[in-house]
């Protein structure tokens, strides 16, 4: 994935900089044989708890002085969750946790970013850049459902979200489907409504098991569309 957050020339320049330098493995074999003629530099703005950073990456670009019509050799540069991004993998962490646990908007965190650190990180930026971070941790969230759904229970709920859809000029309402395993994950699923397609959509289609759930008839009409009690067992609450 590649992102175009914003250039590296927007980070502040008051920032404290942590620096690395990577040496191409010939070079550090063999350093008598190499001249340098350059560098490529890479910065990131990072976040540690309580201060923002610059993390800057410097590459030296060195030429052979036995073989000086061989091409420049320069180390690779380390793998990072969002190509030609600025953002390091401490910023992103902070954004999540800030989102998805102590419930801060994104124009709130920016405005927290701005007014306490003086570092601006637009809300666009950090929409795309969770986007992103989404798509990377996905398989993560794959085998959490294969794992819950592997060991036979599950409790599933639904509960209204209100939303925004570009172009219906006012809020529609949505629901997320949670399932959960006691005393394990829980698995949030998108859908525009609460009905047994969307169920249907959530339980894989070799599943066996109790499904624990209140008593919504979309569970009951789900049951009957996977083969009735002997496939699936609808257990109720007991609240």
């Amino acid at each position: 994935w590649s992102s175009d957050v914003c250039s590296s020339d927007l980070i502040p320049e008051h920032l404290p900089v942590e620096e690395q330098i990577l040496i191409p493995t010939e070079v550090e074999e063999n350093p008598k044989a190499w001249r340098r003629i350059g560098e490529e530099v890479t910065e990131l703005l990072d976040y540690e708890p309580g201060r923002f950073l610059k993390k800057r990456c410097v590459r030296p670009t060195y030429v052979s002085r036995i073989e000086p019509d061989e091409a420049p050799i320069t180390a690779e540069l380390p793998e990072r969750l969002i190509l030609r991004g600025m953002y390091g993998s401490g910023l992103l962490s902070e954004i999540i946790i800030g989102k998805y646990a102590d419930h801060l908007p994104l124009d709130r965190q920016e405005k927290i970013f701005k007014s306490r650190y003086g570092v601006a990180v637009p809300k666009q930026s950090m929409s795309r850049a969770i986007d992103q971070v989404a798509y990377a941790l996905q398989p993560v969230v794959n085998e959490m459902l294969h794992q819950q759904f592997a060991s036979g229970r599950v409790q599933v709920d639904e509960t209204p979200i209100r939303y925004l859809e570009p172009g219906a000029g006012k809020t529609k309402q949505g629901y997320l489907w949670a399932t959960h395993v006691p005393g394990g994950d829980t698995v949030y699923h998108w859908g525009p409504g609460r009905s047994m397609s969307c169920l249907d959509k959530i339980v894989p289609k070799d599943f066996q098991g109790t499904l624990q759930s209140d008593g919504y008839v979309a569970y009951a009409a789900f049951q009957r569309h996977r083969g009735g009690p002997k496939r699936i067992l609808l257990a109720g609450c007991w609240a």
